[in-house]
This record gives C-alpha cells, structure tokens and sequence, in this order.
C-alpha cells in the first residue's frame, strides 16, 4: 500500500520563524497534535505539542519570545510517499517515533502518518478479515 493514503488529509504546516502562540492557534483551529515546519518548500522539522509544554511552559519561556525553531525536532525522520505500510512501520519502531512526515523526491512535504492513523488503518483491515472469516464459516455451517 503506498503512502499517498495517508497524504489526502490538509497538511498543517508553519514556518521555523512563527513564535509559539501562533503556532499554539494553528494546532486548536485544525485540532492536530503536531505542525510541520517548513521553508522554501522544504521540511525543516516538526513540533509537537508536548515539544511546547516541555520546551516553553515547562521550561518557563515566553511563548510570544519563543519561535519554532527553537523547540523544534529539527531534520526529523522522513518517509518517501512511494515508500510502503512494511517500510513505515519499521521506519517508527526503529526510531521510537509516533509520527513521520512523507515528502516528496524533492524533501517537501505532502503530509503526515501518525500512530493513530495506523491504528485505524490496521483496526478497518482487521475488521474486514474477521468478516470474511465469519462469511465463509457461515456459508460452511449451512
């Protein structure tokens, strides 16, 4: 399965530069957990929101003084979007990442997978097997 799957959802993206309330606002009005920076059409990095409760609140900084680029996972693990389920799985278990940006041959980003997508992604799977299953036991008993 390639990944464009997970590349069809808006991609929430902010600039290294933006300070931390904006980025804060960006989060709440799309309801994501993470942003993906980015400049000159390029990935530059990531920030999570538990990046800005340890890295500004926790750490007591000004979260109107503070930018992007100061907190954030910078040069993060990538995907390529022609890579597979097999391939990204690995990729997250290895790295003991939960989210992994897919860009393009040209390092830009086209969208993100996150744990939870695969969840869903391996719940719908499972639930199909278990139809089958169940359609050919029937089909057996009758």
């Amino acid at each position: 399965m390639s990944l464009v799957h997970f590349c069809q959802k808006p991609l929430v993206k902010v600039s290294p530069n933006c300070v931390i309330t904006e980025a804060c606002r960006l989060m709440e009005h799309n309801n994501v957990g993470c942003l993906v920076a980015e400049q000159d059409g390029k990935l530059r990095g990531i920030v999570t929101d538990r990046d800005i409760a340890l890295k500004v609140a926790g750490a007591q900084r000004d979260p109107r003084a503070t930018r992007v680029e100061d907190i954030m996972t910078r040069d993060p693990i990538r995907i390529s979007v022609n890579s597979d389920l097999h391939h990204l799985t690995a990729l997250m278990h290895a790295y003991h990442v939960r989210r992994v940006p897919i860009v393009d041959g040209a390092d830009t980003p086209l969208g993100i997978v996150t744990m939870d997508d695969l969840i869903a992604l391996l719940s719908e799977e499972m639930s199909e097997i278990g139809k089958t299953i169940s359609e050919e036991f029937s089909r057996g008993s009758a």
